[in-house]
């Protein structure tokens, strides 16, 4: 099959633990270095949070795409919103639909969950990713700032 040629046997079904290995994988490929122990070890918190949920999309035995999410309760209006915490499509898998049958799915999902504002985000140096959410009917309406707190940075002083 041509690469730009549309997936047709892909499924989309939620995450399981037995996951971590393809799903460090993907973290990996965007460019956030993540062992399979690592991913086990956040894979099992997070499949046993009920805010969240995390969708692979399989093509066969082999899963070239997930999705994390969650959901919560709005600060500034009533209702629910749900966020796209995580999307990664396995680079021999871009521009074939992938992404797009994995954020169906989510949207899906959140708005199961009550979702009625959805939001996602996007490091500064992905244009690509941000054309993308455009094309899914995502608006750019602000920015997003980090920071990195070290071990022990929030521990109370000693009196």
């Amino acid at each position: 099959m041509p690469p730009w040629a549309a997936v047709t046997h892909v499924l989309i079904r939620p995450a399981a633990v037995t996951d971590f290995a393809s799903i460090a994988r993907l973290v990996s490929e965007l460019g956030y270095p993540t062992s399979p122990s690592q991913m086990q070890r956040r894979l099992e918190a997070i499949l046993d949070d009920y805010d969240y949920d995390t969708l692979v999309a399989c093509e066969g035995d082999h899963i070239v795409g997930f999705v994390g999410t969650r959901s919560g309760p709005l600060f500034e209006a009533d209702g629910q919103y749900g966020q796209i915490m995580a999307l990664a499509v396995a680079a021999s898998h871009h521009r074939r639909g992938v992404g797009q049958m994995l954020m169906q799915a989510a949207e899906s999902k959140l708005v199961e969950r009550g979702a009625r504002e959805l939001v996602v985000t996007s490091g500064n140096h992905r244009s690509g990713a941000h054309a993308f959410y455009e094309s899914c009917g995502y608006t750019f309406t602000g920015r997003r700032y980090k920071k990195s707190l070290g071990a022990g940075a929030l521990e109370p002083a000693d009196e």
